[in-house]
């Protein structure tokens, strides 16, 4: 791996670990003991290192966000809510990489206009995507039929998946990569599990059970 992209991996760990604020270039520079003249030479400084990782993770996170998600090429012989949860867990993988991001984002999004511009495409893009999902995993049921109430879904849907980290930090209960992801997702779809069919509720309760067994392998 080239010095540059060390750099980016590194900070970010570091970003994640102790929080963006409490990480300095010189931080940077000393876990991955190079001088800071060699830091400086690829970056400059903290604030080129912060605006690259999240020029990475915006590409990322948007490009997950267009993908077909609810084409039944997407995950063959599933239905909407399988093809929804597969979709969402894998985006809560890339959002929990970058978690920094979203613990502290308010803070971030005050200080950096770029972070702030583009978490609020982020959030529009997120939006979009919780829309898509709603009017499908719901098309079945009376709640299609009203317009506003979707969109009550599809905004607590959005708002459930860009602040539930923050949420979980501020409980305080330490949770497993896996458990917090998992639980994101289960949060994120509850929105909509009132309203599912028969076998879209017998698969979310199996993600209920696996969220209860998961949370038992933590208990002490």
């Amino acid at each position: 791996m080239k010095t540059a992209q060390r750099i980016l991996v590194t900070a970010t760990r570091l970003f994640n670990e102790q929080g963006e604020r409490n990480v300095t270039a010189s931080d940077i520079a000393l876990e991955l003991d190079i001088s800071p003249g060699n830091l400086y030479y690829h970056y400059s400084g903290k604030d080129g290192i912060l605006s690259e990782v999240f020029a990475h993770c915006y590409r990322e996170l948007a490009g997950m966000l267009a993908a077909p998600i609810l084409e039944e090429t997407f995950l063959e012989n599933s239905n909407p809510l399988e093809r929804s949860w597969l979709f969402l867990t894998v985006l809560m993988e890339t959002m929990y990489e970058y978690r920094f991001l979203y613990l502290n984002q308010s803070d971030l999004m005050q200080r950096y206009p770029e972070i702030d511009r583009g978490m609020r495409r982020l959030m529009s893009l997120k939006r979009q995507a919780t829309s898509r999902l709603a009017t499908a995993l719901l098309a079945s049921v009376d709640i299609s039929a009203h317009p506003k109430r979707l969109d009550h879904v599809a905004d607590s849907m959005a708002m459930t998946l860009m602040f539930w980290l923050s949420f979980e930090q501020m409980t305080g209960t330490p949770q497993s990569p896996q458990q917090t992801i998992h639980r994101t997702v289960l949060q994120v779809l509850s929105h909509c599990a009132p309203y599912l069919g028969d076998q879209q509720s017998e698969f979310y309760r199996e993600c209920e059970l696996i969220d209860a067994r998961l949370l038992d392998t933590q208990s002490p």
